[in-house]
């Protein structure tokens, strides 16, 4: 037996045993994997384009986000009464995962969605005048204020400046064009629309980041899986592998963009242990298997 085939068989048996102790071992290999070929943009001098500006800014937070949800989901053990609790807080950890599949969504439509380049720069110009018009409306409250709120309108009248002489602009009509300077939104594409092309929403992923703002939210069906997790059945095992698929896609579906983007990324991939490219590419080939089949109680 091969190494592949021992790494993707250990791999199989977690998932299928529900071994969390084993999974949670596993993921962090993926996320440690995960940073260091981030690292490897700046150690491998890439050059970025105009519109890749915050991608390594967005891998490190993503998976920053990646170690939180690792951590959550190793548990909590505390006192209430005479008694010792030791419990996971599944709800920091799917407002977490609403977080990064928002996360994906954004650095598939800002780098790897495929569109022209330019399109990418004006997708870019949008997304951070959005952001910039939401910092100008803090009210100054003093001078120091005053003067960064004065360069963030500076900026974006630049900014505005730059789509106006878009093409894509330029060819818009008028409706377009006025949305397009004073965006809603920091995307002019939706989340459903974009998981859709990267191929993720045939695994449900947009059910499961409309489930996961119910959390976020606290509405009812939140009150409604805490009963039947925390005093029925008394286990967040399955919801917390459930977590673990998800999380495993969306960062191995990272990991091949960014090795198939950049050089030196890739360089720095073929080096790493067998074992942590076996558990990147299963988890990224990993198109036609329904996950949730085994967790069907955990999307409820």
């Amino acid at each position: 037996m091969n190494d592949k085939l021992i790494y993707t068989t250990e791999i199989y048996l977690a998932f299928k045993n529900n071994d969390l102790a084993a999974r949670l071992k596993q993921f962090r290999m993926m996320t440690d994997s995960f940073l260091l070929l981030t690292q490897s943009l700046f150690d491998s001098n890439e050059k970025m384009e105009y519109f890749q500006t915050e991608l390594e800014n967005k891998y490190v937070r993503f998976g920053l986000a990646n170690l939180s949800i690792e951590n959550l989901l190793h548990g909590f053990m505390f006192k209430l009464g005479n008694r010792t609790i030791h419990t996971t807080d599944l709800f920091s950890v799917y407002n977490l995962m609403r977080l990064q599949i928002e996360s994906f969504s954004i650095i598939f439509y800002l780098f790897f969605d495929d569109v022209t380049e330019n399109e990418k720069v004006f997708r870019y110009d949008i997304y951070k005048l959005h952001g910039l018009i939401k910092q100008g409306k803090f009210k100054p409250k003093s001078g120091e204020t005053q003067i960064q709120v004065k360069k963030i309108n500076e900026e974006i009248e630049e900014i505005r400046d730059r789509i106006r002489n878009n093409s894509i602009y330029k060819e818009a009509d008028a409706k377009s064009q006025d949305r397009y300077l004073f965006p809603a939104y920091a995307k002019i594409k939706k989340t459903k629309e974009l998981l859709i092309h990267s191929g993720l929403d045939k695994k449900g992923f947009f059910d499961m980041w409309n489930l996961f703002s119910n959390y976020a939210h606290n509405e009812h069906i939140s009150d409604r899986q805490y009963n039947s997790i925390f005093r029925d059945k008394k286990s967040t095992l399955d919801e917390s592998n459930l977590v673990l698929s998800l999380i495993s896609i969306l960062s191995s579906r990272l990991i091949n963009y960014l090795v198939n983007s950049f050089g030196g990324v890739k360089e720095k991939f073929e080096k790493l242990p067998i074992e942590n490219k076996t558990h990147i590419d299963f988890w990224n080939e990993l198109i036609n298997t329904d996950w949730r089949a085994q967790n069907r109680s955990s999307v409820r």
